[in-house]
């Protein structure tokens, strides 16, 4: 991947060089020569280049490259419709190819955004991200892409997540802000042009089960939120109470948590005992935190309170937003893997849900669930470690 980097380095240095200095400027025609050079090498291998420009992000075929995130010449390429950029050894290209796309390149940042289009001279092709290929929209090419840039997107909320587990472990105060943004990011994540996409994440290993399980019980809950007919703010709100409803975990000690095998009785307790002190340590932080603290004591309680835990002495019906969270909740936890079991299918999973709707779920939000999953796109995908 280094030389992927000297080259977009050079490539924008090579910009810079266009803006500053005349056409027969020696300095103009070093900065050329040197993307020339980086790029051969680049290319000696035989491997084409394939280069996407989404927003801050550079993606290189579809492992997005965190060296160059806000990269200044990211956001100018993308605003100008040049938002993916192809480079083949068939032909390798010349300077005068190179020259020819500087210029063009340059052209465009002072264009319209209507004037986008593909162009290509030399092995060398670049325009809107829906690359047209023989008049067809080559739509993997923009799917991976996206996919690509989610899952990142996902890597980066998983680590806040962990961050905010810790920092309530230590017994520092929950830090609301950094919930609200991971909140943000994972709203973002589930809508994709008009389709709706569930890019939940699968366990590396069973102690980031509650990361990793907290960040897809947000996204579903926004998302189901959102078929619902719920505002974009109240689906934001459910989406935070759902990203903090097992927050009460954190008191729970870690090899209780991933045991493999059947627990014992007090262990069990243990493990019930989570809501409450979720809702304990939600309430600790004061006022503004009523919805997420409910959820916290709520999302294991049957939706009309004849059931699950803590137990209710006169039972009365949850919150809204606790019903939506236990559907999310139990549907995650089911087509996850855990230490004693192996993951359900999505199928599997819905047939549940669906033969306890009306006993333990609302009926209406697990019908609503059950739709917005079979008619969404679910990627599940392993967060790897950072290199």
């Amino acid at each position: 991947m280094t030389l992927t980097i000297e080259f977009l380095t050079a490539l924008g240095q090579a910009f810079a060089a266009l803006a500053l200095y005349g056409d027969d400027h020696p300095m103009r025609q070093h900065a050329v020569g040197r993307l020339l050079t980086t790029l051969h090498r680049r290319l000696e291998g035989g491997a084409s280049l394939r280069i996407s420009f989404i927003d801050t992000e550079v993606i290189v075929d579809n492992r997005p490259l965190s060296e160059l995130r806000g990269w200044e010449w990211t956001t100018r390429l993308s605003a100008a419709g040049i938002q993916r950029l192809e480079i083949g050894t068939q032909p390798v290209p010349t300077a005068a190819d190179l020259g020819a796309m500087l210029g063009e390149m340059r052209a465009r940042f002072a264009a319209q955004p209507d004037e986008c289009r593909p162009w290509s001279r030399g092995g060398i092709r670049f325009g809107p991200l829906v690359v047209a290929t023989g008049g067809t929209v080559n739509r993997v090419v923009v799917n991976s892409v996206v996919d690509a840039l989610e899952f990142t997107r996902l890597s980066d909320e998983v680590a806040a997540i962990g961050y905010v587990h810790d920092e309530v472990t230590a017994g520092h105060q929950l830090p609301m802000a950094e919930v609200e943004a991971i909140v943000h990011g994972l709203a973002l994540t589930i809508h994709r042009e008009q389709d709706v996409v569930l890019p939940l994440l699968d366990l590396r290993t069973f102690d980031e089960y509650t990361t990793t399980h907290s960040c897809n019980v947000s996204m579903l809950s926004i998302g189901l939120s959102e078929a619902l007919g719920l505002s974009d703010s109240d689906a934001r709100a459910i989406g935070t109470a759902a990203l903090l409803h097992d927050i009460g975990k954190v008191r729970i000690p870690q090899e209780v948590l991933t045991k493999p095998g059947k627990l014992t009785a007090e262990e069990r307790l243990l493990i019930e005992s989570h809501p409450v002190e979720g809702a304990r340590i939600l309430s600790e932080r004061g006022l503004g935190n009523g919805l997420a603290a409910t959820v916290a004591y709520e999302h294991h309680i049957w939706y009309n309170g004849k059931g699950g835990y803590p137990y209710f002495r006169f039972p009365r019906t949850v919150h809204f937003a606790s019903r939506i969270v236990h559907v999310c909740d139990i549907y995650d936890a089911l087509c996850s893997t855990r230490p004693y079991r192996e993951a359900w299918s999505s199928a599997k999973a819905l047939g549940l849900i669906e033969s306890i709707a009306g006993t333990e779920l609302d009926p209406g939000i697990a019908a609503a669930f059950a739709k917005l999953v079979r008619g969404a796109t679910e990627l599940r995908h392993v967060i790897a470690d950072a290199a």
